[in-house]
């Protein structure tokens, strides 16, 4: 199955959208390293708590009468199913009583538009969200005839657009002792504590029907440390065993997932109900047997294939030496810019690609605030046996050597990228087996000379040869690393976007560097502009696809084995240390 199918397929059964859809708003993204975009505000979050609690115990022939959801960074867009489905959430819209006071979120703002009716959360109106119906069903009449219920009891709505919002306290002075809330001060807001997991449940609403067909859903909330934890209610078909591992594995995985682990030690199992709890207590999954379960409908044989790839995309296993992983580490060097890391992700994706586990590990000082040993985490979706995995080690303040050995048991290939630094036993990192070069690709043809002649300006403009090329090219690009004193594996070249390959006059350039000591393993495509982070595990043209894997495989033949002996290579960095 093509990367692009899955994606969509996995995003699909996760947001219940529609095909053509979610293959055009995935086509929008940047990459796929977040196939559904989280909510980037605070304010937004905390509106789609407030929508998961209000339609938390719905029912209906979708999860929560739900039948669409469509996540956007800044906005979030649901399709209900009918204006039934719209009562609950109306009684979040605030407004003010006979006696003065006020109910309802404060800072919530209603709106009818175009489309249907859209909720607006916060002073600067970050958190928004879109209520769609489906056709024949007028979300517009139902607010309208909610406002008026609202003054028939003589109440002020206080939702619509030039409602103002409350002013905002006063900053207390230094010099004024510390008070005490007072019993009858307003309490905080528990979803403004911890909205994220509410907003990441709410944005993979589907995710739990797609687990097992013709189950239903609900979702409760309580109280706990001024935020709030929920519950998640699982009724299944009286014939489905209550135990699955396949809801720690959907709510684990990170990249379309939620990224939620498992509490291995709350997780309880009888004839009655299976409780399993995630991120510290935070989310509880009770699953029971209902009588009032759906009908399922049955998932088509491809659909089903796609969410038993999704499930076993998990981590890595550590294996002992020799015993699977092969463990080689690969430093990329780019002593001009930052490509060492796009370049990393590359050819990390399209190894991946190839069925094998791949790491991209950026070696950095995080402070010493940081986790001192090294963590990892899946950075691409794959659908197959490969793995894709991203993290980040601390060379100051970490153990760098143990982060590589305990890499090299759970991945094929580790690809190291590190802070270039003027002095080589600072860039270089000996750990490494093999080290490659990312510089730009673009050999000079030709060159300029200007002279005086009978009292002016001549210039001219001469071709070099290939050996000239590549000598100027050397000194040029390659002036800040000292190839002549230190053994480098080769060079990794970038190209143009529509490049498929090296022509006579860079071929035979290529030749003349492998005679000094840099052959060329391969090129990649430099990075766009508007996705600088796409490699073949995201939206790519076919072509540039097929060159990119090509590549990736010429690099891998071009590298030495794994576990080298790197005595060789310290007493080189020694040596040019010496000088």
């Amino acid at each position: 199955m093509l990367i692009e199918q899955y994606i969509v397929d996995v995003r699909r059964q996760l947001t219940g959208e529609s095909l053509a859809g979610a293959r055009r708003r995935l086509g929008e993204l940047r990459d796929w390293s977040e196939p559904l975009p989280e909510a980037t505000a605070s304010d937004q979050a905390r509106l789609e708590s407030h929508l998961l609690q209000a339609l938390g115990e719905q029912q209906g022939r979708h999860p929560l009468g739900i039948s669409e959801v469509i996540p956007y960074p800044d906005q979030l867009v649901l399709r209900l199913e009918s204006a039934k489905s719209l009562a609950p959430l109306l009684l979040l819209l605030p407004y003010r009583d006979r006696r003065r006071s006020r109910h309802g979120v404060l800072d919530l703002r209603a709106s009818v538009s175009g489309r249907g009716i859209e909720l607006v959360l916060g002073r600067s109106k970050a958190g928004r969200a879109l209520l769609l119906g489906r056709q024949g069903c007028d979300l517009a009449a139902a607010l309208s005839a909610h406002q008026a219920a609202v003054e028939g009891r003589r109440h002020v709505p206080l939702w619509t657009e030039d409602t103002p919002h409350e002013a905002m306290p006063r900053p207390m002075r230094r010099s004024r002792p510390v008070q005490t809330m007072s019993k009858t001060a307003k309490p905080m807001d528990p979803h403004t504590v911890r909205p994220r997991l509410a907003s990441a449940l709410l944005r993979r609403l589907h995710l739990w029907e797609s687990l097992t067909a013709g189950s239903t859903v609900t979702f409760t909330s309580q109280p706990q440390d001024s935020g709030l934890t929920w519950t998640v209610q699982r009724f299944l078909p009286p014939h489905r065993p209550l135990h699955d591992d396949d809801v720690a594995a959907a709510l684990a995985e990170s990249v379309a997932g939620p990224g939620l682990l498992a509490d291995t030690d709350e997780h309880r199992c009888d004839q009655e109900q299976c409780v399993q709890t995630f991120a510290s207590g935070q989310l509880t999954v009770r699953t029971v047997h209902g009588e009032n379960a759906r009908p399922a409908r049955r998932p088509g044989r491809a659909r089903t294939h796609v969410l038993s790839a999704f499930l076993r995309e998990r981590q890595p296993t550590a294996r002992a030496v020799g015993e699977g992983r092969a463990g080689h580490v690969l430093q990329l060097i780019d002593p001009w810019g930052d490509d060492r890391l796009d370049a990393a992700e590359q050819l990390a994706a399209a190894w991946a690609q190839q069925g094998m586990h791949t790491l991209v590990l950026r070696v950095e000082s995080r402070g010493r605030r940081s986790l001192a040993t090294a963590s990892w985490q899946r950075a691409r979706l794959t659908g197959g046996s490969g793995a894709m995995f991203k993290g980040t080690a601390d060379h100051v303040h970490g153990d760098l050597e143990a982060d590589i050995t305990r890499a090299r048991a759970e991945f094929d290939h580790i690809v190291m990228v590190k802070q270039w630094a003027d002095l080589p036993l600072l860039g270089f990192s000996p750990l490494a087996d093999d080290h490659l070069i990312v510089t730009d690709g673009l050999f000079p043809r030709t060159t300029k000379s200007t002279a005086v002649q009978a009292g002016g300006l001549q210039r001219r403009t001469i071709a070099l040869t290939p050996a000239e090329s590549a000598i100027a090219w050397l000194h040029s690009r390659l002036a800040r690393v000292p190839f002549a004193d230190v053994p480098m594996t080769g060079l990794l070249l970038r190209c143009a976007h529509d490049e498929d390959g090296p022509d006579a006059f860079d071929t035979e350039v290529d030749a003349e560097l492998a005679r000094h000591g840099m052959p060329v393993l391969g090129r990649l495509p430099r990075p766009s502009r508007l996705s600088p982070h796409r490699t073949v595990l995201d939206h790519l043209p076919d072509d540039q696809r097929a060159f990119v894997i090509e590549q990736s495989v010429q690099v891998r033949q071009g590298l030495g084995p794994a576990r080298a002996d790197t005595t060789v290579f310290l007493t080189a960095l020694r040596e040019y240390a010496e000088f």
